[in-house]
């Protein structure tokens, strides 16, 4: 009995060493629970905050990827605007300019259609000139109409109150003008004036056909912006139009007073010489002198009229070159006998240093060339000078020179030698007959002829003119000059 009692008071001793485990041990449970209730707590928190860091980053990304969108767009809208200015001053074919232009804003904005008309001031009409359309699937209004006239309501706040109009929905407006062509299957429209110190040249249609688009406020300004570089575009073209009409005016006018005055004046020179041969009878010395004093007088002004006429047709593009090839030693040494009794009267010495080389050119022009030159160095080379002409081949091209031992060129008066009607002042000059042409129209044909001519001078030491050729080549590839 005492051993049973003993031993089961053992056992309830070791069933309160459990219990006691036991509730120990329900208390790390309750304690870790809490801790994991903690834990998953903070992994919520930190779960939203990493959601609203992607929120964030996202919407920065999408800030970026606008930002830089718009830089681009920035980008190409200089880029266009550049194009413009550079192809309004380097171009003055309107008509390839604006195509380009329709082209470059189509793209740009991203647009179906986009069109420039012009305006005429007398009809009240605009003409369409120019059209893009994004695909072939678009209508081309060019196959329909040319000429039309704008609503009256638009083309009042078009012109009078000078504002874009934009159309975001077609399908709201309600008036007769829908009938207009421009809008036909058009869902959204913009329309800007191209207007040039306050008077109206054309304007700029921009459609949107596939769908209806809301025109932002930048892509009005960018149409703004290059509706008036258009409208330079096209002054420029007009302005050009009318000076092409006025250089042809003055070229047909100097061309008919030319063939007045040569007329009678041919007719001057030819009797007064032959009355001066005294076939008609003796003259006394008096009726000699006044007869060479008309004939001399009567050349020089027939010379002025050539000189006028042939400087007309090289400004206005209508000199003809008849081009052939041609030894430029014997042209030279043909020029240079015209003028003998010249540099006999005077006593001046020619030395000659020219070279066997063929040209490709027009004889005669090259021929007045070397005459203008000659003659210049003559009359202002004073008794018992020297000229020196020189001709030599370098690389496919000729060089000539004329150097003398005149009076000299000023540095002050370098810009005034090529220059039309411009006599350089100083005693001596000022004793010397001319036009005032014979340089300005010498530089016009060398180049004409895609050369290039220049001089080097200095006062009271001469001067020496010299031009260059293309297109020449060696006789029997000698190229020593003699």
């Amino acid at each position: 009995m005492k051993k049973f009692i003993k031993s089961l008071i053992q056992g309830i001793k070791k069933t309160d060493s459990s219990a006691e485990r036991i509730k120990r041990l329900y208390k790390k449970l309750k304690l870790r629970e809490k801790t994991i209730k903690k834990q998953q707590q903070l992994l919520l928190e930190k779960e939203k905050m990493l959601c609203a860091q992607s929120e964030n980053l996202e919407s920065k990304e999408e800030a970026l990827k606008e930002y830089v969108n718009k830089i681009f767009e920035q980008q190409e809208i200089d880029r266009i605007v550049r194009w413009l200015v550079n192809s309004i001053r380097e171009s003055l074919d309107l008509e390839s300019v604006l195509s380009k232009t329709v082209e470059e804003i189509g793209k740009l904005l991203n647009v179906d259609r986009c069109l420039i008309a012009t305006y005429d001031n007398n009809l009240n009409l605009f003409t369409l000139k120019n059209e893009y359309i994004s695909d072939d699937n678009i209508l081309s209004v060019f196959d329909k109409e040319h000429d039309f006239e704008l609503p009256d309501n638009y083309f009042d706040v078009l012109i009078n109150h000078k504002h874009p109009i934009t159309i975001d929905d077609i399908t709201i407006l309600k008036h007769k003008g829908l009938n207009h062509f421009i809008f036909k299957d058009t869902r959204s429209v913009v329309f800007i004036a191209i207007i040039d110190n306050f008077e109206l040249l054309g304007i700029l249609i921009v459609n949107q056909i596939k769908y209806k688009r809301k025109w932002e406020d930048s892509h009005i300004q960018i149409l703004q912006d290059i509706a008036d570089q258009i409208a330079i575009a096209i002054r420029h073209a007009s302005l050009f139009t009318e000076s092409q009409k006025s250089t042809r005016l003055k070229s047909e006018f100097i061309a008919n007073m030319s063939h007045e005055f040569r007329t009678p004046l041919n007719a001057i020179i030819g009797f007064s010489e032959m009355l001066s041969s005294e076939n008609f009878g003796p003259l006394t010395s008096k009726q000699g002198e006044y007869l060479n004093n008309i004939c001399f007088s009567g050349k020089h002004l027939l010379r002025l009229v050539n000189d006028i006429l042939d400087i007309s047709k090289a400004e206005s593009g209508n000199l003809e070159l008849f081009y052939e090839i041609f030894n430029s030693k014997a042209v030279i040494e043909e020029t240079l006998s015209v003028l003998e009794g010249l540099l006999l009267k005077k006593n001046l010495r020619v030395e000659l240093y020219l070279c066997e080389c063929q040209v490709r050119a027009d004889s005669s022009k090259f021929k007045q060339v070397m005459y203008n030159i000659l003659s210049n160095a003559i009359k202002f080379t004073p008794e018992d000078g020297k000229i020196i002409i020189r001709s030599e081949y370098i690389d496919l091209h000729l060089k000539v020179e004329v150097e003398d031992t005149g009076i000299g060129i000023a540095e002050r008066n370098r810009e005034k030698v090529f220059a039309k009607f411009k006599q350089l002042e100083s005693s001596y000059t000022r004793k010397q007959d001319g036009t005032g042409l014979g340089l300005s129209l010498t530089k016009k044909l060398i180049e004409l002829h895609n050369g290039y001519i220049d001089f080097e001078s200095e006062l009271g030491k001469g001067a020496k003119f010299w031009f260059i050729l293309p297109n020449a080549t060696l006789i029997n590839n000698d190229e020593e000059c003699i």
